[in-house]
């Protein structure tokens, strides 16, 4: 059975309290890719069932960045944890649209404390280094 997510032309669900959250900045590239992989997956071993990744401060994502979240997507799901994905830039929206990975995600709004979004989230932090960091 396949579960239909909104995208980011159909609309996004709210954050739910529960989610935790990790908040990703700067670019997810091939010089990133190892440490942010190996750092979201162990964030996954912490994570409540629904693990949210903020995109607001990501500034660039190549076809290594979304390796990355395929195979922590993976992962999730043979831990029962939704992966979703959240407050993507423009240029990392559309990399996501044209590759059609704003369907295989749930895709969230805007993040607790950044705006309008809803719930309050719980974060984890130090996923990521160099460039591509989280916090």
């Amino acid at each position: 059975m396949n579960t239909l997510h909104p995208h980011l032309g159909a609309g996004l669900w709210p954050i739910p309290a529960s989610a935790t959250i990790v908040h990703l900045r700067g670019e997810l590239d091939l010089a990133t890719r190892e440490t942010v992989c190996e750092r979201l997956l162990r964030a996954l071993q912490h994570s409540t069932s629904l693990l949210i990744l903020d995109l607001s401060e990501v500034s660039f994502c190549d076809a290594a960045g979304l390796g990355v979240l395929i195979a922590v997507q993976h992962q999730a799901r043979t831990l029962n944890i939704t992966l979703g994905l959240a407050a993507p830039r423009p240029h990392v929206a559309k990399v996501l649209r044209l590759t059609d990975l704003d369907r295989s995600f749930p895709m969230y709004g805007t993040i607790p404390g950044k705006g309008t979004g809803t719930g309050t989230g719980r974060g984890t932090g130090g996923v990521g280094s160099g460039p591509a960091t989280a916090r």
